[in-house]
């Protein structure tokens, strides 16, 4: 199915109406085709010849346009008139974005007004830098928090950007107070969830510094993870941009499902980390899981969870791949060094027949190419269908 993120027209009741009453056009929410929707214009109205006083005119009320979002929760875009736009956060806080000289528009006092593009704002998040990296807003970056080395590519596109960003350190840790104070933000990106930046968002507030929540990590779906590249959008101006580049995202989705939809045979992977002889397995209904079985795999367990190395041996018995999740693929950088790690591992298929792949170094940062991601897994689940695809989100084990 073609799949397509849009910018749909909310009518005004009473334009709608007088449509309905000239019997003349049909009124349709959303096109066949297209990514903007041009704002609709009511038809002329005549007085009745009946009337014997004069008719006041009907007013118009406010154009309003929404994003369309299928996959991702926890935000809306709301478009006004002259460039004004409301956005919604995942907490439900509410921001009116102002285009940069131009006067606020009144009656949105509930509202924290954001002058856009934004000229100053804090990254808090790995996959929030990487959402932002395909567009040239790099000028618009004060700060992020991370250390310098941490993320090896995203500190080479800063690199090549030939701004002045400040690294604010942090991490999973909160960042440098005073560095923070230093970058000067206009506005900063934080996230809540199940792992919330308390540290950060208190300290955000005592310096009277708004932050807008971007609960992207949240999404249990590749697909709701990209939307949320449209919820910054609007803050940096780049609307069309991202409209397009997310649609491209999807049509690559839809040419590798054109590609294994005749697969009768589901790959079986094993998706799991391992670390002082503990396994954590991912489960089927996680992203990981979503992502998996997009590609045309499944996973060899029903429920993720905790596993001891003897339980994983039974279940890696039975997969055709196993997807070793390291952050850093220098950790266990051979065959060698994994059967050090879990000897007991020594004689399975996937070892035997070397079948043991690893992902990017840069997976986490790379939230721009999630979709290139599920294709990559689709290449290595089925080699025979993508003959010339060469991975790069994914690592044969040693190579």
């Amino acid at each position: 199915m073609k799949k397509k993120v849009l910018l749909t027209l909310t009518a005004a009741a009473l334009v709608i109406a007088l449509l309905a009453a000239c019997g003349e056009t049909e009124v349709q929410n959303t096109p066949a085709s297209g990514d903007i929707i041009p704002a609709a214009s009511p038809p002329p109205v005549s007085a009745s010849p009946e009337a014997e006083e004069p008719q006041e005119e009907a007013q118009e009320e406010p154009e309003s346009r929404f994003m369309q979002i299928e996959h991702a929760t926890g935000f809306s875009v709301e478009f006004l008139a002259d460039g004004v736009t409301i956005v919604t956060d995942a907490e439900n806080q509410r921001f009116l974005l102002v285009p940069r000289g131009q006067a606020v528009p009144p009656g949105y006092d509930d509202m924290t007004v954001v002058e856009t593009p934004i000229q100053r704002a804090v990254l808090s998040s790995t996959t929030h830098v990487g959402m932002i990296a395909p567009f040239n807003v790099w000028g618009n970056i004060a700060g992020i928090t991370s250390s310098h080395g941490s993320v090896p590519y995203m500190d080479m596109d800063i690199e090549a950007s030939g701004y002045d960003i400040m690294y604010l350190g942090g991490g999973m840790a909160a960042p440098d107070y005073e560095l923070l104070r230093l970058s000067n933000p206009d506005l900063a990106f934080v996230y809540t969830g199940t792992s919330p930046q308390t540290e950060l968002i208190a300290m955000l507030e005592e310096l009277g510094i708004p932050y807008a929540v971007n609960n992207e990590y949240m999404e249990m779906t590749h697909e709701g993870r990209m939307e949320w590249m449209l919820f910054f959008a609007p803050f940096f101006d780049i609307v069309d941009e991202a409209v397009s580049y997310v649609n491209g995202q999807f049509e690559k989705l839809e040419e590798m499902n054109a590609v294994i939809a005749g697969v009768e045979r589901r790959t079986r992977v094993a998706w799991a980390s391992i670390s002082q002889g503990i396994v954590r397995a991912s489960s089927p209904d996680s992203y990981i899981g979503h992502q998996i079985h997009s590609a045309g795999g499944e996973l060899v367990w029903d429920v993720g969870g905790q596993l001891s190395l003897e339980e994983f041996y039974v279940a890696l018995a039975d997969a055709d791949i196993f997807m070793l999740f390291f952050s850093n693929r220098n950790s266990v950088p051979d065959y060698e060094a994994l059967l050090e790690m879990a000897p007991i591992l020594d004689g399975l298929p996937v070892i035997v027949n070397e079948q043991v792949w690893q992902p990017h170094v840069g997976y986490w940062y790379f939230t721009d190419r999630q979709a290139e991601q599920v294709v990559d897994l689709a290449a290595i689940f089925h080699p025979d269908l993508f003959p010339d695809h060469e991975p790069f989100h994914f690592n044969a084990l040693g190579e």
